[in-house]
């Protein structure tokens, strides 16, 4: 009688630690059917086509892994989407214990760069943890914590994570992607927020809360959350984002990237119509032809 409750005792450890192994393990993406994309790849490419400049695309379904793009591997500007794959590297050395987010880094005048966000505005000499700095350089895009975080982290050490992950168009000089890479680097965001890791959560929230939303997320229905990080670059005319959409029925990832087109608002307006008849087939299941190009 005592060797069979000792037994019994065994069997519920060993049960217990197979279920503690397993639950840290990122959720499975896929399980559903794929949609049949063919209709919906056709009319984003023939819109694409026809519009000045040359953008790129790429879309992955997270309910069964269905992917396809348009111009996927053509290299783009990166601009700030850069600070995606940059604040996954952060995240992930501080889950295996080779970052401290409270370390302290001060702001020198060598990190001081125009454009977007909040610390362009305050005097160079001041410290802040890693952890606010990566907040602020997803949430609004901020330049100068970006600076001081690229440099604490070093820029070879984040290329090289990004060419680990499967991206395709990196180099260690230039700042360049593809739409392919950027909806990748979403993904593996998206399952490393699905860890055991908390950081994985911190960096998705961000996204969630980045103040632009303009451009993939602005057609979506009220209520719709999207974790995005955009991109500019105005010297190529460059406007980019990757999304992640919590469609209710199939969530998925989008990128859209472009160069060479004649501004913003023209840009806008295409990766605004791209964002809605993607969001639009996702809907319908495909039943009827996605929103009409304009």
């Amino acid at each position: 009688m005592q060797l069979k409750r000792i037994f019994t005792r065994m069997v519920l450890l060993v049960l217990l630690l197979v279920i503690g192994l397993n639950a840290g393990r990122p959720e499975p993406d896929y399980g559903r059917p794929a949609l049949d994309y063919a209709p919906l790849q056709k009319q984003i490419g023939c819109f694409l086509a026809g519009k000045p400049g040359t953008y790129g695309v790429y879309f992955i379904d997270l309910n069964s892994g269905a992917q396809f793009g348009y111009n996927a591997y053509t290299a783009f500007h990166a601009a700030s989407t850069f600070k995606l794959p940059m604040n996954l590297y952060l995240y992930r050395q501080a889950a295996r214990g080779r970052l401290n987010l409270d370390e302290q880094l001060v702001y020198a005048p060598r990190h001081l760069e125009g454009g977007t966000g909040v610390l362009k505005s305050k005097p160079p000499g001041g410290s802040y943890p890693v952890a606010q700095l990566a907040s602020y350089s997803i949430i609004y895009s901020d330049n100068v914590a970006t600076n001081m975080l690229l440099e604490r982290l070093g820029r070879k050490n984040v290329k090289s994570f990004m060419r680990s992950l499967g991206g395709l168009v990196v180099d260690d000089e230039q700042n360049v992607t593809c739409p392919h890479d950027l909806a990748l680097y979403m993904r593996e965001t998206l399952q490393f927020a699905r860890s055991r890791h908390p950081e994985g959560k911190i960096l998705l929230e961000d996204l969630f809360n980045a103040q632009f939303k303009e451009r993939i997320p602005y057609p979506l229905p009220p209520g719709t959350r999207a974790a995005n990080k955009i991109g500019t670059w105005p010297p190529s005319n460059t406007y980019n984002d990757v999304a992640y959409v919590v469609h209710l029925e199939r969530p998925y990832i989008l990128a859209v990237t472009s160069k060479d087109t004649p501004g913003y608002y023209e840009a806008l307006e295409v990766i605004r119509q791209v964002s809605k008849m993607v969001y639009q087939f996702q809907s319908t299941g495909g039943s009827r032809p996605p929103a009409k190009a304009v």
